[in-house]
């Protein structure tokens, strides 16, 4: 009985104590970020639609896609001396590309009437912003499967773009026809590997 006791108070008593503890993890982030960048014409007062479609090798080198962004810019090109700018509208459509369309911090639509940048923003994968974050319980596994998942932004981005052409003020007929512009799109996604530890 006294060797049992020495072995259960003395010798094992820090594992067993330890029995009880809950582990806590730091769970970090390191970003990663692919860009493209495309243009069109876009008639007045029609609708065009651009395609994205993520890069395949950024998702097999990540754990996953955190964020899309989105930027528009457009001058005015028609040469008409006085010619206002014209109004663009855009519009990241929610489709079968499975991302968090629902985050508060989506920025999915956006209109410039005076040649400004329109940015956009789509968290894709639930939960993410780029902060470590501490959790408790489980194991190291478990946080790393918790953030790793490669069909999250894997699919085809649609951005829908709208112009309305403003014709110069005044009574003057323009001497040039002002019925199209042109608008660049500049897409970032961003991916992140996960550490715990």
């Amino acid at each position: 009985m006294i060797y049992q006791g020495a072995v259960f108070f003395v010798i094992k008593g820090d594992e067993i104590s330890s029995k009880g503890d809950i582990p806590s993890f730091t769970i970090s982030f390191t970003e990663s970020s692919d860009s493209s960048n495309d243009s069109r014409v876009v008639n007045d007062e029609t609708r065009e639609v651009i395609t994205y479609t993520p890069s395949q090798a950024m998702f097999s080198t990540n754990n996953g896609m955190g964020l899309l962004q989105i930027n528009v810019t457009y001058g005015e090109t028609s040469g008409e001396i006085g010619d206002p700018c014209d109004t663009v509208s855009v519009d990241l459509i929610p489709n079968n590309v499975p991302a968090d369309w629902n985050n508060n911090n989506n920025i999915l639509t956006g209109t410039s009437d005076d040649c400004s940048g329109i940015s956009l923003q789509l968290m894709v994968f639930p939960g993410y912003n780029g902060q470590p974050t501490q959790q408790m319980g489980m194991d190291s596994t478990h946080w790393q499967s918790l953030w790793t998942d490669q069909s999250y932004g894997n699919g085809d981005f649609e951005l829908g773009i709208e112009v309305n052409v403003n014709q110069p003020p005044g009574q003057f007929a323009p001497t040039i026809q002002d019925n199209d512009e042109q608008v660049f799109v500049t897409w970032k996604s961003v991916f992140f590997a996960v550490a715990v530890e």
